[in-house]
């Protein structure tokens, strides 16, 4: 992840504040994710990564975006939640999309639309050679769809195992439990749409 600023809350610290607000235990909320409390209590106290898997989980329970619980990488990576006044289009720059960079993987996933307050999202996803969304597959609401532009990759939809390459697309069900890795030796960059928005 991006270096910590102390200035704002780190991932543990908004799980921990999530699971306050929420008026759930710590063995409460470590029961529903799946995870032992002492493995929930590392995460919360950042000694513990949490998996892409656990972060859906968590966004779920939470009724809330998985981008809350990241900082965005870079400081000028605002967009207005409402299209401005007079235009037709909102242009999401190349150098002012919001980021997120998983723990543990170092896969990078950028918004290219404005916002969660559409009906569609589209994310420019990075994935270094040799990494993985995880072990565990995951899910969440929605549909998406996803074209590779570069690399290899390797996607678990269910049961189902689909080797990708540049050019290809894949459609499927997001309630489908799903993961993907890099099999090659060059980043994957992937564009990916969801609807609806679960950055």
């Amino acid at each position: 992840m991006s270096e910590t600023n102390p200035d704002r809350p780190t991932l543990g610290e908004r799980i921990r504040q999530k699971r306050k607000e929420r008026d759930l235990t710590l063995t409460e909320l470590a029961t529903a994710c799946g995870l032992s409390p002492s493995f929930l209590s590392q995460i919360e106290r950042d000694q513990a990564s949490p998996s892409v898997a656990t972060l859906y989980t968590l966004a779920r329970i939470f009724q809330t975006p998985i981008a809350h619980f990241f900082e965005e990488v870079s400081p000028q990576a605002e967009t207005s939640t409402t299209m401005p006044s007079g235009l037709n289009a909102q242009v999401v720059r190349k150098d002012r999309r919001k980021q997120l960079i998983y723990p543990g993987s170092g896969i990078r996933s950028e918004m290219l639309s404005p916002d969660l307050q559409r009906a569609i999202q589209l994310l420019w996803v990075v994935m270094p050679p040799g990494t993985a969304s995880g072990d565990e597959p995951f899910v969440h609401d929605g549909e998406e769809c996803g074209v590779i532009l570069q690399g290899q990759v390797e996607t678990w939809i269910g049961d189902e195992r689909y080797l990708l390459g540049p050019g290809d697309a894949i459609y499927h069900s997001s309630t489908i439990p799903h993961r993907s890795r890099n099999i090659g030796e060059e980043e994957v960059i992937i564009v990916v749409a969801k609807t609806p928005p679960s950055f």
